[in-house]
């Protein structure tokens, strides 16, 4: 009987968290695949992203994101970019080594994160987000798009 509980409760919190965990869908579009495995990419706050949909992002309200990815290179450095439109997002911190630990280590599994303000002057609609980022070679690459609805 006890085993049964213990599995009920494992199965109970299993699904909760997947619940809360907001993991959106994306795709790798590093020039290179094999330089970067991006695992799990999560935007907080994104309720849509159970059903597959674009995150809807409000402007003018905080947002974060996660990246984990295992790369395959050894980089001292890390840039981080992210492009809607072929533009930069205005005022990014590029410096992707203050959120993710630098120097970048072959094959171990590490996070960027970054926390989102989007100006209410941005343009409302449906983007794809170009995430990239990038050793100190330039093909050294870990790069994801995602889908994300201003609001």
């Amino acid at each position: 009987m006890t085993n049964r509980i213990v599995i009920f409760v494992f199965a109970v919190l299993t699904l909760i968290s997947a619940v809360v965990c907001e993991i959106v869908s994306v795709e790798n579009c590093a020039p290179n695949i094999d330089k970067c495995k991006i695992n799990e990419v999560r935007i907080d706050p994104c309720k849509e992203a159970a059903t597959k949909r674009p995150c809807k992002i409000k402007r003018g309200k905080p947002a974060s994101i996660e990246i984990d990815y295992t790369a395959n290179f050894a980089s001292e450095t890390f840039t981080a970019e992210a492009t809607y439109l072929g533009q930069l997002l205005p005022q990014m911190e590029t410096n992707a080594c203050l959120t993710t630990p630098c120097p970048v280590v072959p094959g171990s599994k590490q996070t960027y994160k970054y926390e989102l303000n989007v100006d209410r002057k941005f343009p409302s609609g449906i983007f794809n987000v170009r995430w990239s980022l990038t050793g100190q070679q330039t093909d050294d690459q870990c790069c994801a798009i995602l889908k994300i609805f201003l609001k």
